[in-house]
């Protein structure tokens, strides 16, 4: 055995002699050994231009090396221009022994369409049946020492084309390896690459050569980013035992994108750094993240085994908007370029209204969920996003299997509002329905408490598309202030808010069937929506909704002492200020659903009044709205009304019919509008018009309406319904005999005007009645332009007969709905000291006055008869126009004038 080993190496000495002799003596005949020996043994050439060789020191000056692959249709693997190397000790020596010197290296590296590599030649390819070695279970053995001096490579060329013929280049200006002392050693890189410079340093210390583990000190620069790392590494196959840490700083993501050649999204600033040791497993330890500012820490542990991930983050503040990219600046450009994308009216559809075929929806592949293990939890004192600013944010993720997310706050603040939602907590849970999904993807379940208020959603849940979701709703508060105060309203408690309903999505519809409750009152919805597959298609509603016991008391706000005693003045209207609104209604809304409720109410408190019970069908189909005669029954009386509204035609119409008929108009409303009570009769209003706008429905209406009440009882002085601030003149002026009263008996309210393109006329059709007073008036408005022109009279009664002396005078009322105001007569019978009767002897009275006196001495009431009928009388009694003085004859020279007021009344 030891005579074998001793002659094998004496050979292989033997041979080594040879080697160097023949290098020194006849370095030539080295280039046909090597080329033979790459052919024989690896099936490529090797060209060697020329070879010298030199002595003290012992070196090898190669110039002109090829290195080709014949079976290639581009051969060319390698081309060296020149390489030198020296032999600095003896090979048989501890010491470094040998340095190495080289410029102009082309390396080239392809693929063909199968993937195989230029390098890998038909010699070189392992056989199919070769065994796949074992792992080695321990990492190598390191030397004591580098066994080279230095290494210096310029002028590296890297060129790359794969299967799909891209190609790439790397330019490396520089590598070198140099030993600094026993152990140490120094390495760099220099790489230029899509004109981005990139230069990599690091110090290898062979640590611990026998158990294979070795320290660095690494660092790595380019313009925008800077990696630094050091530590101790151990070379066994899981690198087990290392413990290195890393501190990376990254100023710019621009350039980098250039160099892995796509877009990256514009990054914040960032700086990270931690401590890492591998036990096996892999521990970060002290991880500082830092984005804009804004600091993370924490620690991360990655099993080694089974990759799962166990991490607990912090942060004292975390600014989410600071993190985010800004807004592209506006321009008049992509205004208008939004303003065609968004234009309901554009020529050009979108691509769902291109294709009648609706679109697929994606598959989801939930297999990473059952490889992955991840918890992490996420403790951030203060964290804004999006105007919203969360404290003492709590979370813990789970990601095994499913999706558990539980997370808590003690305050959520909406920044602009300052709305405050304390002790907010939420647990969900996503539980994939199978590997694979389409349509219902996960099991959801959704718990949330806050002060209170408490919900929960459970069900199937569509993650990227609405069909096969079922869920069920649940919210419940134990006081509705809660759900008020969250919602910024400022509306009343009215007790324990409670609210159940189901949401159900299929192909071609979706279904909303709940309830809520509010202490006693209730409401019920049934409803169907079917939205539209095909362009020329309207989605359609469909469906019931009922409401009982609905008081709506709770929806004003409470009023507050300083509000009783403050004494809110209105600001003076502008006499030129419109109150009819020209802007266009929404009524092209009307054309893109079709409908089909029914509305059901019971018990409801408007607050004005009381419904007892109604039933409401109201649909609509191609922009046409229609109401069929429809009954409410108040508590005081009931109302009738129906509707038509035509929108889709290009000037809307309006068709409308509208009754009522109370024994109690108090409780319709009266008693809280205008603090009236009692009252029965009916009011009766037909109307049709056309238009866009509120105005224009004002401007073309035509229409009737007819009032007739009785037996009101007003509170205070019964005129006071004729007038306001801007009245009081008026008021005085047609009631000169009131005296202050705590109320008013009205025996009678009567008001008919009809007309046509907004112009509405009474004729003597305005009266009001009372024990002590009868007014009477006529006239007309003008809805269009805004505008009126009254005439009233107000006369003392005395009983069925009137004495046309007791008239207090005729008063026109004109001017615009904003600013009504006394208007003056031509004749000046306001503005003279004369009496109503002396105007009548001084020819005064107008055709217009006589017309009122005519109606204010009938002995009947304007509310007797029919609606719309008007008491007339034909002609005037022999008092009014023969009236007696005291001694049973006119007033002197007033005949005249008497006979020719007889002559001109009709």
């Amino acid at each position: 055995m030891i005579k074998k080993f001793l002659l094998g190496l004496g050979l292989l000495i033997l041979i080594m002699v040879l080697v160097i002799c023949i290098g020194l003596i006849q370095p030539h005949l080295l280039r046909g050994l090597i080329g033979s020996s790459a052919q024989r043994f690896a099936g490529l050439e090797v060209e060697i231009y020329d070879i010298q060789s030199h002595l003290k020191p012992l070196r090898f000056e190669i110039s002109g090396l090829r290195i080709n692959n014949p079976e290639w249709p581009r051969p060319e693997l390698l081309a060296l221009a020149d390489i030198t190397i020296a032999l600095t000790q003896s090979p048989f020596s501890h010491l470094a022994f040998w340095e190495l010197s080289a410029k102009k290296l082309d390396i080239n590296l392809e693929q063909n369409k199968a993937g195989e590599l230029n390098w890998i030649s038909s010699k070189l390819k392992p056989e199919v049946d070769t065994p796949i070695p074992e792992e080695i279970s321990s990492g190598p053995k390191l030397p004591g020492d580098f066994n080279f001096n230095r290494i210096v490579i310029k002028d590296v060329t890297l060129n790359w084309r794969d299967k799909k013929d891209n190609r790439s280049h790397v330019y490396l200006p520089e590598v070198t390896a140099e030993r600094i002392e026993a152990g140490n050693g120094h390495f760099y890189i220099g790489l230029d690459y899509l004109e981005q410079h990139i230069e990599l340093n690091s110090a290898i210390t062979l640590f611990d050569p026998l158990q294979g583990i070795l320290g660095y000190d690494l660092s790595l620069h380019h313009q925008d980013l800077d990696i630094k790392s050091k530590g101790k590494l151990f070379l066994n196959p899981n690198l087990s035992g290392s413990t290195l840490s890393i501190d990376i700083d990254l100023r710019s993501a621009d350039a980098l994108a250039t160099l892995v050649n796509t877009e990256i999204p514009v990054l914040p600033k960032t700086k990270f750094s931690s401590n890492i040791a591998i036990t096996p497993n892999y521990e970060l330890r002290d991880i500082v993240l830092q984005l804009n500012g804004n600091i993370i820490e924490g620690n991360v542990n990655v099993n080694a085994e089974s990759s799962a991930v166990d991490a607990s983050l912090r942060s004292a503040m975390l600014d989410i908007d600071s993190l985010l990219p800004s807004p592209p600046a506006q321009t008049e450009e992509n205004t208008n370029t939004a303003k065609n994308t968004l234009s309901p009216n554009s020529s050009s559809p979108s691509p769902a209204a291109q294709s009648n075929t609706p679109v697929k929806e994606a598959e989801i592949d939930w297999a990473w969920l059952d490889e992955t293990d991840v918890k992490l939890k996420l403790n951030i004192e203060k964290l804004k996003a999006v105007g919203w600013q969360l404290t003492k944010l709590n979370s813990d993720i789970t990601l095994k299997q499913s999706i558990d997310v539980k997370v808590s706050a003690s305050q959520i603040s909406e920044l602009a509002s300052k709305r405050d939602i304390d002790d907010f907590s939420a647990d969900i849970r996503l539980q994939p329905l199978s590997k694979k999904t389409s349509g219902p993807d996960v099991q959801l379940s959704l718990k949330t408490k806050q002060q209170g208020i408490a919900a929960t959603v459970t069900g199937k849940l569509n993650l990227n598309g609405l069909p096969g979701t079922e869920l069920q709703v649940n919210a419940d508060a134990e006081a509705s202030k809660a759900v008020w105060t969250l919602a910024q309203l400022p509306w009343q408690e009215a007790g324990k808010l409670s609210i159940a309903a189901t949401v159900k999505t299929s192909d071609d519809s979706y279904a909303l069937k709940g309830s809520g409750r509010l202490g006693q009152q209730s409401s019920d919805l049934d409803l169907s929506f079917t939205p539209a597959i095909r362009p020329e298609e309207i989605p359609a509603l469909s469906g019931s909704v009922a409401l009982r016991k609905i008081d709506l008391a709770f929806l004003s706000a409470p009023v507050s002492a300083d509000n009783n005693n403050t004494e809110t003045k209105s600001p003076a209207k502008s006499s030129k200020t419109k109150m009819i609104s020209n802007d266009p209604l929404a009524l092209e809304a009307l054309k893109s659903i079709n409908a089909k409720l029914q509305i059901e109410l019971e018990d409801i408190d408007t607050g004005y009044n009381f419904i007892k019970t109604a039933k409401l069908k109201p649909t609509l189909q191609n922009g046409l709205l229609h109401l069929k005669d429809t009954t409410v029954n108040f508590d005081g009386g009931e109302a009738k009304v129906a509707l038509t509204l035509d929108a889709s035609k290009t000037i809307p119409e309006l068709d409308i019919r509208f009754s009522v008929d109370a024994d109690d108009y108090g409780k319709l409303g009266l008693n809280k509008a205008a603090g009236i009570d009692k009252g029965k009769g009916r009011i009766r209003l037909d109307a049709d018009s056309k238009g866009i706008s509120p105005h224009q429905l004002a401007a073309n209406m035509n229409g009737k309406l007819d009032i007739k009440i009785t037996d009101l009882l007003a509170q205070g002085n019964a005129l006071n319904l004729i007038g306001s601030d801007v009245l009081s003149e008026t008021i005085d002026k047609l009631n000169p005999f009131s005296e202050a009263k705590t109320s008013t008996e009205i025996e009678c309210v009567a008001v008919h005007f009809k007309g046509s393109k907004g112009k509405f006329f009474s004729d003597d059709g305005i009266a009001l009645e009372t024990k002590q007073t009868k007014i009477i008036g006529t006239g007309n408005i003008d809805i269009g332009k805004e505008e009126l022109l009254l005439g009233v009279s107000p006369i003392a009664r005395t009983g069925v007969g009137i004495n046309v002396g007791a008239a207090a005078g005729l008063v026109r009322l004109g001017g615009t709905f904003s600013k009504p105001k006394i208007v003056a007569d031509p004749a000046g019978m306001f503005t003279s000291s004369l009496s109503t009767g002396a105007a009548i002897y001084t020819g005064g009275l107008s055709l217009l006055a006589q017309g009122l006196i005519k109606r204010a001495i009938y002995a009947g009431s304007a509310c007797d008869g029919d609606i719309d009928d008007i008491p007339t009388v034909e002609e005037l009694p022999d008092e009014i126009l023969n009236p007696r003085g005291p001694e049973g004859t006119l007033p002197q020279g007033d005949q005249n004038t008497a006979t020719s007021i007889q002559s001109a009344m009709p």
